[in-house]
């Protein structure tokens, strides 16, 4: 179970908020809602039902742990699949893939509640970015889908660079589209890698709780707060 979240006046004396001139958003468990979330997905169900002898919460702990250290090499993988033309074979065993980790394929995709009204909020005051390991297509028939595409100045996917979070020149090159110095920029992710992207390139980072890493998780990787979703967004920053 996720450790409490640290109450907003507490969040406030470790982020800068004047500093902030432009937010730079994960996709899947920030934006993307996760089917099964914390829990796992449809891997954690099967293999809880599989091994009885251990606690079913030990057992999520252990799924959503494990999709966490995999982050980065599962992305590396797809990258060269995208580079060598097989990613379209491998896309049914890709969505296979996701479905058991509670990542909505393509026909699946959906936002978490409140995205479609907290977007247009913060994009008033703020240059938006979303910066995500998900490949070119998906990323922007969500973004269309959703109508949520003309508020983002700029997208980074898989397909514009070789070196993933949590190496920070995604963080960089988003920001840099922006126009802004990546100093300027606040990541907002649901994984530690996201955090240490962020911190790599200079930039803050605000973790959520609507994807599989815990809160003690992402202040590890330095998350300046955590929150539970997006929608504590524009309190957190004083947007009216």
């Amino acid at each position: 179970m996720s450790a409490p979240v640290v109450p907003r006046s507490q969040q406030a004396q470790c982020l800068d908020v004047d500093r902030v001139r432009a937010i730079l958003f994960d996709l899947d468990g920030t934006l993307m809602a996760l089917h099964g979330g914390e829990r796992g997905g449809a891997l954690a169900e099967r293999l809880v039902a599989m091994i009885p002898l251990l606690p079913e919460k030990e057992v999520r702990r252990l799924v959503c742990r494990f999709f966490v250290l995999s982050e980065t090499p599962t992305n590396y993988v797809l990258a060269v699949l995208d580079r060598v033309g097989l990613d379209t074979w491998l896309r049914p065993l890709a969505d296979r893939a996701r479905r058991l980790k509670g990542i909505g394929t393509l026909e699946t995709l959906a936002p978490v509640a409140g995205v479609d009204i907290v977007v247009p909020r913060l994009a008033r005051q703020y240059a938006l970015g979303v910066l995500t390991n998900r490949a070119r297509r998906e990323t922007f028939a969500f973004l269309e889908r959703y109508r949520l595409r003309p508020f983002f100045g700029a997208v980074t996917t898989r397909q514009d660079t070789w070196r993933f979070k949590p190496h920070p020149h995604a963080v960089r090159r988003t920001a840099a589209l922006l126009g802004v110095r990546p100093e300027e920029a606040l990541v907002v992710g649901d994984m530690p890698v996201d955090m240490l992207a962020a911190r790599r390139a200079g930039a803050q980072a605000v973790g959520v709780l609507t994807g599989f890493a815990t809160d003690e998780e992402l202040r590890a990787a330095g998350a300046h707060a955590v929150v539970p979703d997006v929608n504590s967004l524009p309190d957190m920053l004083g947007v009216p």
